[in-house]
């Protein structure tokens, strides 16, 4: 980034969030935005759960012992994703949250 791009950035930030510091503001952009990877992922895990009518665990021992056709298939891997992702996210809105204790 061009030193006028960061400086921009800084007038911004103190502009928008005026009681935080720049590493703040971004710990509170980077929270927010976790939040909503979160929020997306649980969406699409409820879809699955709805649609299979089980949990996901149950729903993975099902195709790991069948031989699932190719649409089954992909949405276990959609779901697979969606699982890891709120356990991924999970961990970051913990670790963001922390941060923002300091």
């Amino acid at each position: 980034m061009s030193i006028n791009t960061t400086a921009l950035l800084e007038t911004s930030a103190r502009r928008l969030f005026p009681d935080k510091t720049v590493e703040q503001v971004l710990a509170q952009l980077l929270l927010e935005r976790a939040q909503r990877n979160l929020i997306r992922y649980q969406s699409l895990a409820r879809q699955f759960e709805v649609k299979y009518n089980q949990k996901f665990d149950a729903f993975r021992q099902q195709v790991l012992n069948a031989q699932p056709s190719w649409d089954t298939e992909q949405d276990y891997f959609d779901w697979e994703l969606a699982t890891s992702g709120i356990t991924d996210m999970e961990k970051e809105i913990e670790r963001l949250r922390d941060l923002g204790e300091e």
